[in-house]
C-alpha cells in the first residue's frame, strides 16, 4: 500500500493530518482549519503528491501545509522505527533489521 496523507476535522476550527502505511495510522499534528487544505488532503493524497508544489496552484495555505509534511514525517519515521521517505529507505538499506514493518 502507498504512503498516503490525509486530514480530518477534528474540532471547530481545527484540522488533523494522519500518515497512512500498511494498515497502520500515525498522527502528525495540527492546524487550523482551511478550505483549500480541506479539499486537497481531505480524501487522502499519496505522499508524493502531498509533497509536490505544482498541484497547489498558487494557494498559500496549501504551500505552508505541504512545507510542514516533511518534517513532521521525519519525526514520525524516528518515533516509530518506520521507514516512509524515499531518503530514509536508502540510507538504511542495509540495515533493516533496525526497522520495522506495521503488521
Amino acid at each position: 500500500m502507498k504512503e498516503r496523507i490525509y486530514c480530518k476535522a477534528t474540532a471547530k476550527g481545527v484540522h488533523s493530518f494522519y500518515l497512512a502505511t500498511n494498515n497502520c495510522e500515525y498522527f502528525l499534528f495540527n492546524q487550523s482549519y482551511r478550505k483549500g487544505v480541506n479539499e486537497y488532503f481531505g480524501n487522502g493524497v499519496i505522499l508524493k503528491e502531498a509533497t509536490n508544489f505544482s498541484k497547489c496552484h498558487h494557494d498559500d495555505a496549501l504551500k505552508r501545509t505541504m512545507s510542514k509534511l516533511p518534517m513532521y514525517i521525519k519525526y514520525v519515521e524516528k518515533e516509530y522505527n518506520i521507514e516512509v521517505l524515499e531518503k530514509t529507505k536508502k540510507r538504511f538499506k542495509n540495515n533493516k533489521q533496525y526497522y520495522k514493518r506495521c503488521a
